[in-house]
């Protein structure tokens, strides 16, 4: 017996159902089972998309990449010095980059500002329709390594994936996973906290796709 026929067993007798039992089985283990992306050796990356996890608020109200951040900025500059990729790096990652990679090879990802010229909350699908936009084809970034904290590197893969671009985590390549609890976004302080909240992201996701609603 597998696990995933073990979860079908145990939900087609909570359920009654076989076919519900079934598909929801395979929604659970890719949704709520799964936290390792695919990985795809480090020479064959031609593009870097490097996500965020987080930031610091400074007493003024102001934000500050802070130490994941600066953290996932170092496994980016190593990537792009050992393949000479392309990379499209959210703004606090971007930031930290600066000199430290070609400026022609480094594309910030801005957020939008709303009526008070606060920065809106830019999403990992917000992110990638950005992406999406600039770039063009998803076939013009060809193998895309994705660099993102450990516990949200899956999540990243599986959504540039389905935006079309061909993504995988770098093989063999350490993504920061210390936790930092003084963190800006309160779900980014600690694992279990986040989790859920990574849990309720592809969930909701999941079900915005069924019924052809977007979500971000």
């Amino acid at each position: 017996m597998t696990l995933r026929t073990d979860i079908e067993a145990h939900l087609r007798q909570e359920l009654g159902d076989d076919a519900t039992a079934r598909t929801l089985a395979a929604i659970l283990q890719q949704e709520t089972l799964s936290w390792r992306a695919p990985a795809v050796p480090v020479d064959r990356i031609s593009t870097v998309f490097a996500f965020t996890f987080g930031n610091r608020m400074l007493p003024n109200g102001n934000r500050e990449p802070g130490p994941v951040n600066l953290a996932l900025a170092d496994v980016a500059a190593t990537l792009q010095h050992r393949t000479g990729a392309r990379i499209f790096a959210q703004w606090e990652i971007a930031d930290a980059l600066a000199g430290r990679v070609p400026a022609a090879l480094l594309t910030a990802i801005n957020p939008g500002r709303d009526a008070r010229a606060e920065p809106v909350y830019l999403s990992t699908s917000g992110v990638l329709e950005t992406i999406a936009r600039t770039a063009g084809p998803p076939e013009n970034l060809g193998c895309v390594g994705i660099v993102a904290f450990d516990d949200h590197q899956y999540r990243c893969v599986a959504t540039a994936r389905r935006f079309g671009f061909d993504a995988h985590a770098p093989d063999a390549v350490a993504m920061p996973r210390s936790y930092d609890p003084q963190s800006g976004q309160p779900w980014c302080r600690d694992r279990i906290t986040y989790l859920l909240h990574d849990l309720m992201i592809r969930l909701t996701e999941r079900r915005a796709a069924a019924v052809g609603t977007p979500w971000q």
